[in-house]
Parts: structure tokens; C-alpha cells; sequence
């Protein structure tokens, strides 16, 4: 695989981009609002209607009943930062150099992002809550990034574990939104004593003095005081939940050990793991599975009451008929699957992203898609939601998949893929094939939905196809380039 200098092809793909960006056209005057919210680390099987029975999900629940379920989404990296600037930019990982959160301290300065095609077609456009996104300039603010990025309005409101580690550390944390917000309730040293010690639970009476309900809150204020009816909005929210550490108040954990919480699908691998599939996680013992698994439930249940403020928001602005709603996460992880904890790997565990598109005014509800998509493809389904013409040229990378949610074709791609370092990973939907120095896995979902039996070497032919897929997908994707570590 030939390897370049990152700043090389992150120049030479802005260029390309930036071109299509100047010759867009729209195809229609009146345009909805887009709302993405997304979540932080969610396993689609920790929901209720759309994942096994469990889960405390009942918003999210009616979110999939008026919208299209589409579980074989895969995200095109396993890791928060690589997932999230491979989304803003519509390049793949290996077009950046960005495979793990260590990576990639800044993009290029000028590189194109698909917030600015829609400030171009009249969007008004704001990003609130966590942010990986990596700077232009090291030298702005992280909201100052972020509006460089095309956004009108940001508020990086923070990050649980980034805020507990900076306390461990010492380190000053006055600036964030949500510490003056504590500050201004009061609240500022319960929370200090809530954090203090690994093991910590918020006390907060109120969910709003809760990271994620005073993000919550903040996007349900800009809904309500900082968008029209003339013009369209274009609102990206990112919960810090379901991401550990599961701090959630005990309410929710009263929540969670009231479920029957079913133990992993699986305890081990079935065969031979190549070591990059390894890196980003770790063994879990039984005990502590439990542990995360009951933590993870208690999380999710705080993000679908926050999932709820947003819609009842929408509602009662009168804008929720008029709005699409796209919910995933950027990722998904282990929770001892596989006898293993955390993320960065190319099963099934980490890569869906429990995705759910509502609009009925045009799409059907209540209703699941197999088909194989990618997070990717959301930039170019955005645009032509948007009304802009040849969407699919616009961006980069993706393809729309209004087609496919309004039932006008059987199918939008054949395949798709993600990445880490050292692996590749294709699906079609039925079966996931990765390849990692040179060993190759092929599963069969159909009749091992759980990926414990490597059928490779049994079928030659099939895996001598997915192989060539990823060979030609490498080529045909951008140039590939070494991690970008400074």
C-alpha cells in the first residue's frame, strides 16, 4: 500500500471538493430542517424495539416507529475521532491518516466540510455537545474550530471522561459551558464530590446539572430562540452518553437493575484474531461485563429521556413535522462480546451504529431496510434532502439514500466498508469479510450472526470476491496515507 505525505492528499481532496462545492445547484425552494443526533459508543443490542428486547428506550422506540431502521449501518472507523472527522470531511480514515484518537492533531486549513455546502444552500447550521473534531488552526477555541468547519453556532459543551481525567490531572476547567453552569446553580462542589474517586455517580436532583441534560438543554433553547421558519436548519448534537464512565444518577440505575440484562452473545473468539484487531480493546472478566452491561443500560436510559426533550421540543415549536430526524452512534463496542471490552475493531460489536431515519413526510415508518449503508452516506443523502442537485457529486464519498428510503430502488451500494490500522472490513449486509496481514475472516450472518465461525478457507470463491472488493475499494477511494501522529 503506497503511503504519502497527509498533508498531500487532504490538500489534493479539498481541491477536488471544493470544485463540486462551487458548481452545486438546488432543485427545490422549500427545504427541511435536519437534525443528526448522535450518540457516543451505543450498542444497537442495548435498545429495546430495535435491539433484544431490553433496554429502557421508550423514545427512541417511537423515533424508529415513525422512521426507517437500517441495522446493517456501518461506521468507517471504530473509534470516536476518526469516526466523526471521517463524517465532517466525507473522506475515509486512510485519506486523512486518522485511524485512532491519537491521531491527526489538526486538518488542513482550508479543507472542505459539508456544513459549508449547507450555509451556501441557506442553511442555518450549529453543532452543540462532545466534539472530536479535529482544529484548522491549533490556535482557536474549540467552538472557533468548529464554526470554521461551517458551523453558525457551537457550543463544545464537554466531555464526561475528558472533564473527570482533567480533574484527576489537576487542571483548570473553569471555561467549559457546563462547569459555569454548575458554578451558576451552585452546584459546582457537589459535582467536585460526586467526581471524587474512580467509582463516582451524579447526585444531581435535576437532569439538567447532568452534562448531557444541560447539553440537552442547550440545544432545546437554540431550537426554540434561534431558528425561523424561513430558513432551514441544519442542528448536529452530540451526546457524551452512552460512553463510560457510567455516572448516570441512581434514578437510572434504579432503571437499569430493575431489567433482566442478558449476559454477552459470546465469551471468546471462535479462531485465530490478528493482533491490529486486538489493540483497541481488552480482555473482561464475567464480573466486570456485568458491571458495564448494567451501566450501559442506566446510560442509554438517561440519552433516550434527553432524545425525548429534543422531539417534545420539535413538537412543540411546531417544527418536528417539518424536520428529519437522523439518530446513530458513532461507533458500537464490545461489552464483553467476545469476551473483550472497549472498541477499534472490525466486528459487528463495533462497527453498527443503531441507525434510524425519520421523516414521514416522506419516507415510510415503522419499517426495517437490511441494506448494507455507511455514516458516510448521510452527507449526500443530507444534501439532497436539502433540495441540491447531484448530490452524490457533491460529496466526495457516499451516496444517497433518499432512493432507498422512499422504496424507488432495491438498493443504493452492494458493499460497505470500514477500516482500522492494519485491517480492512467489507459487508453486504448477510456477510462481513476483513482482512488483517494478510489473514483473512469471512462470516456468514445468516447462519452466525454472532461472527464465531471463519468460513474462508470453506468458501474460496466467496472470499477471493470480498478480497478483490476491498483490493479495488482501497484503489478506487482516495489515496492511502501513514497515521498522522503530530
Amino acid at each position: 500500500m503506497e503511503v504519502k505525505n497527509i498533508i498531500i492528499v487532504a490538500l489534493a481532496v479539498f481541491s477536488l471538493n471544493t470544485a463540486i462545492c462551487q458548481n452545486y445547484e438546488q432543485t427545490k425552494n422549500s427545504t427541511p430542517n435536519i437534525i443528526f443526533i448522535e450518540a457516543d459508543d451505543l450498542m444497537p443490542r442495548f435498545l429495546n424495539k430495535l435491539g433484544d428486547g431490553f433496554g429502557h428506550t421508550p423514545n427512541l422506540d417511537k423515533l424508529a416507529s415513525r422512521g426507517v431502521f437500517l441495522p446493517s449501518a456501518v461506521a468507517q472507523a471504530p473509534m470516536c475521532g476518526p469516526s466523526r472527522n471521517s463524517m465532517v470531511t466525507n473522506l475515509y480514515p486512510h485519506n486523512l491518516g486518522f485511524y485512532r484518537n491519537g491521531h491527526l492533531k489538526t486538518l488542513p486549513k482550508n479543507i472542505w466540510t459539508f456544513p459549508k455546502v449547507l450555509q451556501n444552500a441557506g442553511y442555518k447550521t450549529a453543532y452543540i455537545g462532545k466534539s472530536h473534531m479535529r482544529p484548522t488552526n491549533p490556535k482557536l477555541t474549540k467552538d472557533e474550530n468548529l464554526t470554521s468547519l461551517g458551523f453558525d453556532y457551537a457550543n463544545n459543551t464537554g466531555e464526561r471522561y475528558a472533564i473527570w481525567k482533567a480533574l484527576k490531572n489537576g487542571e483548570n476547567i473553569d471555561d467549559l459551558p457546563f462547569v459555569k453552569h454548575l458554578k451558576a446553580r451552585g452546584k459546582y462542589e457537589q459535582f467536585l464530590k460526586d467526581n471524587d474517586g474512580y467509582e463516582h455517580r451524579s447526585t444531581m436532583e435535576e437532569d439538567i446539572d447532568y452534562l448531557d441534560g444541560f447539553t440537552t438543554q442547550v440545544a432545546v433553547d437554540w431550537i426554540t430562540n434561534n431558528t425561523q421558519k424561513t430558513k432551514p436548519f441544519f442542528l448536529w448534537f452530540n451526546f457524551c452518553l452512552p460512553h463510560g464512565p457510567y455516572d448516570v444518577p441512581q434514578r437510572y440505575f434504579d432503571i437499569a437493575e430493575s431489567i433482566h440484562i442478558p449476559t454477552p452473545k459470546t465469551t471468546t473468539f471462535g479462531h485465530l484474531i490478528p493482533e491490529p484487531l486486538l489493540v483497541d480493546n481488552r480482555p473482561i472478566t464475567a464480573e466486570k461485563a456485568t458491571k458495564n452491561r448494567i451501566g450501559e443500560v442506566a446510560n442509554v436510559a438517561f440519552l433516550d429521556k434527553m432524545v425525548g426533550n429534543l422531539m417534545h421540543t420539535l413538537k412543540k415549536t411546531g417544527k418536528l413535522d417539518n424536520t428529519v430526524i437522523v439518530f446513530f452512534s458513532d461507533h458500537s463496542i464490545f461489552l464483553g462480546n467476545h469476551g473483550r471490552m472497549h472498541k477499534g475493531s472490525l466486528f459487528e460489536e463495533n462497527l453498527n451504529t443503531s441507525f434510524i431515519i425519520s421523516y414521514p413526510k416522506e419516507f415510510p415508518q415503522n419499517i426495517t431496510i437490511k441494506n448494507p449503508v455507511e455514516l458516510l452516506d448521510l452527507i449526500p443523502t443530507t444534501f439532497e434532502l436539502a433540495g441540491i442537485k447531484n448530490p452524490n457529486k457533491v460529496a466526495l464519498n457516499g451516496i444517497s439514500m433518499v432512493p432507498l428510503l422512499k422504496g424507488e430502488t432495491a438498493n443504493v451500494r452492494k458493499y460497505a466498508f470500514s477500516e482500522i490500522l492494519g485491517g480492512q472490513s467489507v459487508t453486504d449486509g448477510r456477510y462481513r469479510y476483513i482482512i488483517s496481514e494478510g489473514y483473512e475472516i469471512l462470516y456468514d450472518h445468516e447462519n452466525d450472526p454472532f461472527e464465531m465461525v471463519n468460513i474462508a478457507v470453506e468458501k474460496p470463491t466467496l472470499t477471493a470476491t470480498y478480497r478483490k472488493v476491498v483490493e479495488n475499494w482501497k484503489v478506487n477511494s482516495g489515496p492511502v496515507y501513514k497515521p498522522k501522529t503530530f
